[in-house]
């Protein structure tokens, strides 16, 4: 099994943003590189709202990244 946080942290890569999808439920959680291990900064479950300021502003409500659409209304056929 590949360890990407341990991979991307030898790499020094700053900032790792993990979106988890387990049972329809997305979950964003952020790191940041902290004397070579990551430290949680944010997290949210959708219908909570992620909200990060590093490295750059981000807001949104995981359950926005569901790709679900909502039910098409049909026309009202006037008749």
């Amino acid at each position: 099994m590949i360890d990407r946080r341990r991979e991307y942290a030898a790499a020094g890569v700053p900032f790792f943003l993990r979106v988890d999808l387990r049972n329809r439920v997305p979950v964003l959680a952020l790191h940041e590189l902290v004397e070579g291990e990551y430290q949680a900064l944010s997290a949210a479950a959708a219908g909570t709202t992620f909200v990060m300021r590093q490295p750059f502003v981000f807001t949104v409500d995981p359950a926005d990244l569901l790709d679900e659409e909502a039910p098409v209304e049909e026309p009202d056929s006037g008749g």
